[in-house]
C-alpha cells in the first residue's frame, strides 16, 4: 500500500512538470499570435485591442512558469517568450523616442532591462543544460544591440534630475560584461567602448548629486580617461571627498591632480589655500617644489612657490618665483601684486630693524637706502596691476600711496589718496 501511495506522489509530481512545460509552450503559441498582430501596421482598432488583451494574457499565463520548480525542459524557452513581451512592451516606447515624442523613460528602462535580464537568465538555463543553445544565439545580439538605450535612459533620468535612477541605468551600462556572460565571447570589445569614460563621468555626476558615494567611488578611475572634461571631472571627485571627511585623500588626490593637469589652476590653488589655512608651509613649499620638479617653466609651478616663501615672510626668497612666473604669462595679475607686496615687506622688514638704534643723520639716510630701494623696486608692479586693472583702484592705489610716501613723492601720493576718498 505505501509503494502505491508513492508511486502516485511520483505520478502526480511528473504530471506536474509536464503542465507546466505545457503552459509556456501555450505561452509562446500566443506570443507568436502577438507578434503576428504586431507585425501588421495596417491594423485596426479592434486587432490592436485583440493584441493587447493577448500580451496581457501571456503575461500572466508565462510569470509563474519562471519560478515554478516544475518548470523543467522549457525553462529556457519560458525566459525566451518572458524577454519577448517585455520587447513588445518597449517597442513602441522606442518608436515614439525615434520620433522625438515625448516618452515614458521609466516604462522604457523597465522594460529594456526586463528583457535584457531575461535573456541573460535564458541563455543560463542553456548553458547549463550542455546542449547546442536555441535562443541565446538569436538573443545575443539584441542584448548587445541594446545596451545604448540604457545610455539613453539615464540621459533622459539626469535631463529630469532623477538622479537614483539615472545612476542605476548607467550603471547597468557599466557593469554590463559583469551582468550579461551572454556576451563573454564580445567582453574585451565592450570594455574597451570609447564611450566608457564619458558614460563613467555622467555615472559619477549623478552619483555625486544623489549622495551616493559609493557608486561615485567605483567608476572615478575609469571616468578620468574622459579627456574633454578632465578638469570637471576631477574637482568633481575632490568636492565628493570633501563631503565624504577624507581630507587626507582629498590633499593626496588635489596633489596628484597638479602633477598630472599642471595648467589646471584649481587643484593647486585649492591645496595652497589648505596648506595655509592649516599653517602648513613647509607641506606647500614642498607641495610647489613637486610641481617646478615636473616642469620649471610652468606659472602656477613658480607662483605656488612664491607663495610658499611669501607665507613664509621669506621675501626675498619668494620675488624670483613670481618674477619667472611673470615672464612665462607676461599678463599673470596675481604674480605682479604678490612681487610688489613682497618688495615692500621686504623693505619694511629692514626698516623694522632700524627702530631703537642710536644713529647720526648721516648713518640714518645709509640705513634706510636699501629700504627705499625695495619700495622703489615694488612700484613698477603695482603699476602694471593699475595698467591690467584700472576700474580697480582697491587693488592698486593704496599700495602706491604708501610707496609714494616712502620715497617722499607727495604729488603722485595725493593722486593715489585721492582714489581713495582719503
Amino acid at each position: 500500500m505505501k509503494k502505491l501511495i508513492l508511486t502516485l506522489a511520483v505520478l502526480l509530481s511528473v504530471g506536474t512538470a509536464s503542465a507546466q512545460d505545457r503552459q509556456v509552450r501555450k505561452s509562446r503559441d500566443l506570443m507568436e499570435e502577438v507578434q503576428n498582430l504586431m507585425a501588421n501596421k495596417q491594423r485596426k482598432e479592434k486587432e490592436t485591442l485583440e493584441m493587447q488583451e493577448k500580451l496581457q494574457k501571456c503575461k500572466e499565463m508565462i510569470a509563474p512558469t519562471l519560478t515554478s520548480p516544475e518548470t523543467k525542459k522549457e525553462l529556457a524557452n519560458a525566459w525566451d517568450v518572458q524577454s519577448k513581451l517585455y520587447k513588445f512592451t518597449f517597442s513602441p516606447l522606442l518608436d515614439q523616442v525615434i520620433a522625438k515624442q515625448p516618452t515614458d523613460t521609466l516604462a522604457l528602462y523597465q522594460n529594456v532591462l526586463g528583457a535584457l535580464d531575461a535573456m541573460e537568465e535564458c541563455f543560463k538555463v542553456e548553458n547549463a543544460s550542455g546542449k547546442e543553445p536555441v535562443y541565446s544565439k538569436l538573443n545575443e545580439v539584441d542584448v548587445e544591440r541594446y545596451r545604448p538605450y540604457l545610455a539613453y535612459c539615464g540621459q533622459m533620468f539626469f535631463t529630469n534630475k532623477q538622479y537614483t535612477k539615472a545612476v542605476e541605468a548607467f550603471s547597468v551600462w557599466m557593469d554590463y560584461c559583469q551582468r550579461y556572460t551572454i556576451l563573454a565571447e564580445n567582453a574585451a570589445n565592450l570594455i574597451a567602448d570609447p564611450q566608457t569614460p564619458q558614460i563613467a563621468y555622467f555615472t559619477c555626476l549623478c552619483a555625486y548629486f544623489a549622495k551616493d558615494f559609493t557608486t561615485l567611488n567605483k567608476y572615478i578611475s575609469q571616468a578620468k580617461f574622459y579627456e574633454e572634461e578632465i578638469d570637471n571631472v576631477n574637482q568633481l571627485y575632490a568636492t565628493a571627498l570633501i563631503e565624504q571627511g577624507d581630507t587626507a585623500a582629498w590633499a593626496a588626490e588635489l596633489r596628484e591632480q597638479a602633477v598630472a593637469h599642471p595648467n589646471n589652476e584649481a587643484p593647486i590653488q585649492n591645496l595652497l589655500a589648505y596648506y595655509f589655512n592649516k599653517k602648513q608651509e613647509a607641506e606647500a613649499a614642498k607641495f610647489a617644489k613637486e610641481l617646478i620638479d615636473a616642469d620649471p617653466n610652468n606659472k602656477l609651478a613658480n607662483y605656488a612657490m612664491g607663495v610658499a616663501y611669501m607665507n613664509s615672510n621669506k621675501f626675498e626668497q619668494a620675488i624670483p618665483y613670481f618674477d619667472k612666473a611673470i615672464e612665462v604669462d607676461p599678463d599673470y595679475t596675481d604674480a605682479y601684486y604678490n612681487a610688489g607686496v613682497c618688495h615692500s615687506n621686504y623693505g619694511y622688514a629692514i626698516n623694522e630693524k632700524l627702530n631703537g638704534k642710536k644713529m647720526t643723520q648721516k648713518q640714518y639716510d645709509a640705513a634706510v637706502t636699501p629700504v627705499k630701494e625695495q619700495y622703489r623696486l615694488a612700484e613698477p608692479y603695482f603699476l602694471k596691476v593699475k595698467e591690467m586693472m584700472p576700474d580697480k583702484p582697491e587693488m592698486w592705489a593704496s599700495r602706491l600711496s604708501t610707496i609714494y610716501y616712502i620715497l617722499g613723492n607727495k604729488a603722485k601720493q595725493a593722486e593715489m589718496d585721492k582714489l581713495l576718498n582719503y
